[in-house]
């Protein structure tokens, strides 16, 4: 039997990823192509150059079509949270008299909960928190149970309509004959944390190299998200400014970084690949005083959602920004007050943080294709 092979888009705020894959043993993946498109990235919502973001999205459609065995039939974009929003609605639907819930219902709990009453968005991703019948049971899935009433609080991710036409017409233009939307925030959730950690309630900052990502997650679903401008280009960018030196040299420095070195001399230093040398101390302190711009827009975004998260719940951090930081966690975890851990997907050879969009993307496709 031959297996089915997805391609998939992974937007990201520096660099768009190109893949095509199939599903691996013990759902892992067998990547078959995979190549990374640099771009301008974007910023504040709005993509800072279209003209590029354009023949970036063009070229990925033609290496996905070169590249992979099924072409570029159906391509998955995974839409960063900067161009999307959520809406957490509650529904419910009676019956004449007690009865089995079919797939049907739940389909109509789903229809009658929201209408995309904006031109601006389109509806992309639906799914629920929680589920609750007549007799106040609390449900992942209410298929096959029976009950008067079928309750849910349900989360609607809808996309900016710019972003929509704008990726769609790109990638027509590169070969792709259909294009599905994902979140990639939901994606991620679904992914990497187990469904008890989410029956709870879980929180994800996904830091990017341009822009982060903090999200409340619960059931199936988002119940809050925040995009924000800040990730790891602004700690490189601080350390620019700092010692005067280009970006690329810059990110290197960055990259020898311990801040959980216990005490560090003034002679301390680290030294560059030409063989320059910086103050650690100045190093250690600049880097820490970026994570505490990262750590003040997190704080914002938590007393933006309004959700009182209890302190045992870990921060699932995961991301390419800063999670090669040595110490970056200690340090987030000590100045946002909390638990904190890095997540990435459990696969051999791919267990990275920066893979953790890319892979999240990649399993809902396959799962929606099996």
């Amino acid at each position: 039997m031959q297996k089915i092979q997805v391609t998939a888009i992974d937007v990201g705020s520096s660099k768009i990823t190109a893949v095509a894959a199939e599903r691996g043993v013990n759902k892992t993946f067998v990547i078959k192509s995979e190549k990374s498109f640099p771009y301008e990235g974007f910023a504040g919502g709005e993509i800072l150059d279209s003209e590029n973001f354009k023949r970036t999205l063009v070229s990925c459609a033609d290496y996905l079509k070169n590249s992979s065995k099924s072409g570029c039939g159906t391509i998955y974009v995974g839409v960063p949270s900067a161009f999307t929003k959520v809406f957490v609605k509650d529904s419910q639907i009676s019956f004449q008299k007690k009865k089995k819930i079919t797939a049907e219902d739940v389909e109509t709990l789903f229809d009658g909960a929201f209408v995309m009453k904006s031109g601006k968005y389109s509806l992309i991703n639906r799914s629920a928190i929680v589920y609750e019948l007549d007799d106040y049971r609390r449900l992942a899935s209410p298929v096959g149970a029976y009950s008067e009433i079928l309750k849910g609080k349900l989360s609607f991710v809808v996309c900016d309509n710019r972003f929509i036409d704008t990726v769609s017409s790109a990638l027509k233009v590169g070969g792709a004959e259909r294009i599905e939307f994902v979140s990639t925030s939901l994606a991620e959730a679904m992914y990497l944390l187990g469904a008890d950690a989410r029956d709870r309630i879980a929180e994800i900052l996904d830091v990017g190299y341009i822009s982060s990502t903090f999200s409340v997650v619960q059931g199936d679903g988002i119940l809050f998200e925040k995009s924000f401008d800040y990730g790891g280009g602004y700690i490189t960018a601080a350390l620019t400014e700092k010692f005067g030196i280009s970006f690329e040299e810059a990110e290197k420095i960055k990259r020898k970084v311990n801040l959980s070195k216990i005490s560090v001399g003034a002679f301390d230093v680290i030294e560059s690949e030409d063989g320059r040398y910086y103050n650690a101390a100045e190093v250690i302190e600049t880097v820490a005083e970026s994570l505490d711009l990262l750590c003040e827009n997190v704080e914002n975004a938590i007393e933006e959602s309004g959700y009182v998260i209890p302190e045992y719940v870990p921060l699932f951090v995961t991301g390419g920004g800063i999670t090669y930081i040595r110490g970056a966690k200690a340090h987030l975890s000590a100045r946002l007050g909390g638990v904190v851990d890095v997540i990435a997907p459990k696969v051999p050879l791919m267990d990275k943080p920066i893979k953790s969009s890319e892979l999240s993307l990649l399993d809902i496709a396959l799962e929606q294709n099996v």
